[in-house]
């Protein structure tokens, strides 16, 4: 039996600067098609079609108020997520690297009360999101440049080429 390799810690960057020690929580963007409904003579029901994706949604929790980050609010500076996963039978790791890139739209101060951490959150609304794991590149989505490439199928090339982009 093989015991699965899990996500055991992560590091946080935004704009090259490393949070680690700083960064309590990172969540990255949800991946979900928008689907149609399609039922034609014929059909005994009906499908699902393909008519995009999701706004997507980053947000990152940090341990302090730190200046740099305070100020991202309304910038398009990137987030690198770098999760590490281990399994149980060797001390070998696999290393993910999430970028993320888009406009942040949210900085939340949190609740103050006296002897209470008061966690800064923030949030950027994606337009931007590649996937790599050990150096291979999963997934990657450029919402503005109409791409969207699973493992190594660009889905909309042949779309964007009919489209003369």
């Amino acid at each position: 039996m093989q015991y699965p390799r899990t996500i055991r810690n992560f590091n946080a960057f935004i704009n090259a600067q490393s949070y680690a020690g700083r960064v309590l929580e990172g969540k990255p963007p949800e991946v979900k098609l928008i689907t149609a409904n399609h039922r034609a003579g014929g059909m005994d029901g009906s499908i699902a079609q393909d008519m995009g994706i999701e706004a997507m949604k980053t947000e990152i929790t940090l341990a302090e108020w730190a200046t740099e980050a305070i100020k991202l609010i309304g910038t398009r500076e990137r987030v690198t997520f770098r999760p590490g996963a281990m399994g149980q039978e060797d001390f070998s790791a696999d290393s993910f690297v999430m970028t993320m890139g888009g406009l942040w739209s949210s900085t939340n101060f949190g609740d103050l009360k006296p002897g209470s951490d008061a966690p800064l959150k923030l949030s950027q609304e994606t337009d931007y999101f590649r996937v790599i794991k050990n150096g291979k590149t999963l997934i990657e989505i450029d919402t503005k440049g109409g791409k969207r490439k699973v493992g190594d199928t660009d889905q909309l090339a042949e779309l964007r080429k009919a489209m003369g982009i």
